[in-house]
């Protein structure tokens, strides 16, 4: 059995805010947003929280939560969310692993459809094989971006995924570097919570 390192604070499914107001969410490592615990940040009305962190225990040096910044995204008029920044990198026949947990809460006074998507940052294969990939599972749907050689490359910068609205949505991010045969590595990713997909449709 893989053993699994495991950083991580109780997740309060019911409301994260529990009649407080969240602060804002600022620029931070990911060690502050786990340290925020059930409280969270708000982003606009959207409020984020329950943040933990884990990585398989293997022979690669992983990324800690320290590693990680977590810079807050806000697009007008209704998508908040956040960019998260490391060196997630392996090398040849080496792999690397992280997955980054939160919930978010948003306010019950927007349209019923709702939009997550996912966008790939700067990633690397030295080689013929390897890849970079983030997989996003939520409880309203699964995305994925990456970057993948197998003698040819295919890479997908962007997914989304449109739902009716719910009263809190589950985010689990997995990042997974496998080096192949020289090597592979990824700068980040930005994974956005959008509350009014036809407001950012362009007008007549």
């Amino acid at each position: 059995m893989r053993r699994t390192m495991l950083i991580s604070v109780g997740i309060a499914i019911a409301c994260p805010f529990l009649g407080a107001t969240p602060q804002p969410c600022v620029t931070d490592t990911l060690t502050k947003y786990i340290n925020l615990g059930a409280q969270g940040c708000s982003i606009g009305n959207t409020v984020y929280a329950n943040f933990s962190y884990s990585t398989p225990i293997s022979t690669t040096t992983g990324v800690t939560p320290d590693q990680i910044k977590v810079t807050p995204v806000l697009q007008v008029p209704l998508t908040s969310g956040f960019t998260f920044s490391a060196r997630w990198h392996a090398a040849g026949g080496q792999s690397q692993q992280s997955t980054i947990n939160y919930t978010a809460v948003a306010p019950t006074n927007t349209p019923q459809q709702w939009l997550l998507t996912l966008d790939l940052g700067q990633a690397q294969v030295l080689g013929i094989i390897g890849s970079a990939r983030v997989d996003q599972t939520t409880n309203v749907g699964n995305l994925s971006v990456f970057l993948q050689c197998a003698d040819v490359c295919r890479i997908q910068n962007h997914d989304q995924v449109q739902f009716d609205s719910v009263s809190v949505i589950l985010v689990s991010n997995h990042v997974t570097i496998t080096g192949g045969n020289q090597g592979a590595s990824l700068s980040g990713f930005t994974a956005l919570l959008n509350l009014c997909p036809p407001c950012d449709m362009p007008q007549p």
